[in-house]
């Protein structure tokens, strides 16, 4: 069963998350990812993994959608699906500076850039960089 390995697999999502481990989580959010570990990889994973959106629905939504991922994970698995969720979907895609998770590292500059991307949300333009769609 999954739920036996959970402890492996998220040492190896860890492992393969590039900038993990260079920036302290707070220790709150530490002591729930622990202590959550055992269900969210044992029992959610595979769900996420298998995780397929409604690019129909997606493409009608009253809102503005806008998809993004760090520029130091260009090229990861866990950050292209953002890029090809936004060319099916035709919305704009945004390149974050840092990691996965640079709101922990740098809260400052994450926050700039979010604001600068919340700022053009409503012009509902962009493409995907080409050096993220060849990888």
């Amino acid at each position: 069963r999954l739920a036996l390995r959970a402890p492996a697999a998220g040492r190896r999502f860890a492992e393969t998350t590039r900038g993990e481990g260079t920036y302290r989580w707070p220790d709150d959010l530490w002591k729930r990812f622990l202590g959550n570990q055992d269900h969210l990889f044992g029992t959610e994973w595979s769900g996420f993994a298998g995780f397929r959106p409604d690019s129909a629905v997606l493409k009608t939504v009253p809102f503005p959608i806008v998809l993004a991922a760090g520029a130091a994970d260009r090229g990861a698995y866990y950050a292209r699906p953002s890029v090809e969720i936004a060319r099916r979907i035709g919305v704009p895609w945004a390149e974050f500076p840092g990691i996965h998770m640079e709101f922990l590292r740098n809260p400052a500059i994450f926050a700039a850039a979010l604001r600068a991307l919340a700022t053009q949300m409503l012009s509902r333009e962009g493409t995907v960089p080409a050096r993220w769609v060849d990888g």
